[in-house]
Formats: C-alpha cells, sequence, structure tokens
C-alpha cells in the first residue's frame, strides 16, 4: 500500500510540480539577458513582469497540486525538500518583482541567487526521485 501511495504521490504530485516549475527556473537567464540590454526600456521590463506574473500563476498552480494528496510517510523528507525549492522560488520571484520597482540591483542579485539554490535543489531532487521508485 505504501508503495502504491508513492507511486501515486510522484505521478500526481512531484512530476506536474516538476513540469510547471522548470519554465520558471530556466527561463531566468534568458529573461535577465534581454532585459540587460536596456533596464529602462519599458517594453523590455514589461517583457520581464509578464515572466514574473507567469511564474506566480504557476506557484499558484504548484501550490493547488502540492496540497491536493498527503505525503506518503516514507518520503516526508523528499516532500520537504520540494517545499524548500518552492520556497526558494517563491522568494526569488519576490525579489526580482522587488526590482521592477526601483532598479535596486541589489534585489536582482539576491532573485537570481535565489534561482541558482533553487535549480541546484531541483536538480537534486531529481536524482534522489531516481531511488524512490520501486518499479
Amino acid at each position: 500500500i505504501e508503495e502504491e501511495a508513492l507511486i501515486r504521490w510522484l505521478k500526481n504530485v512531484y512530476l506536474p510540480i516538476d513540469r510547471l516549475l522548470g519554465p520558471i527556473i530556466n527561463a531566468l537567464p534568458k529573461k535577465l539577458k534581454e532585459l540587460s540590454a536596456d533596464p529602462y526600456d519599458d517594453e523590455l521590463m514589461a517583457a520581464f513582469c509578464r515572466y514574473i506574473e507567469d511564474g506566480q500563476k504557476r506557484l499558484e498552480k504548484i501550490e493547488l497540486i502540492y496540497g491536493s494528496h498527503r505525503l506518503p510517510t516514507s518520503i516526508e523528507d523528499f516532500g520537504l525538500k520540494l517545499y524548500n525549492c518552492l520556497c526558494e522560488v517563491q522568494e526569488g520571484l519576490n525579489e526580482l518583482e522587488r526590482y521592477t520597482m526601483g532598479y535596486v540591483d541589489s534585489y536582482l542579485h539576491d532573485g537570481r541567487e535565489m534561482f541558482r539554490e533553487a535549480k541546484q535543489k531541483r536538480l537534486h531532487l531529481k536524482e534522489e526521485r531516481r531511488h524512490l521508485t520501486f518499479s
């Protein structure tokens, strides 16, 4: 029964979350490069703001998915690591949004650093996930 719960949780929670999370994390370098051409250009900033808004919408979906199924007790540590990764992305988006309001470089730096951490956490989760399945 625990094995079935684990497989169901991975299929219905982890994998959809990972698919939603990937585009948020992976797109940041490209979005920052585009914005760096001229951060004071209204069109470039608007595009960057759309990226942030899209990321926030994806995180709202992720929160619903995360809470939709009970986490099997055998992988509570894995679930906590996933939650920490999600928090890192949320905080990173918050920092990037703060940057758009006042062009304070420290917000941009902090947001980028949080995304770097989230990317590392996501990679560790993917590796750990390979050892969770019983197929």
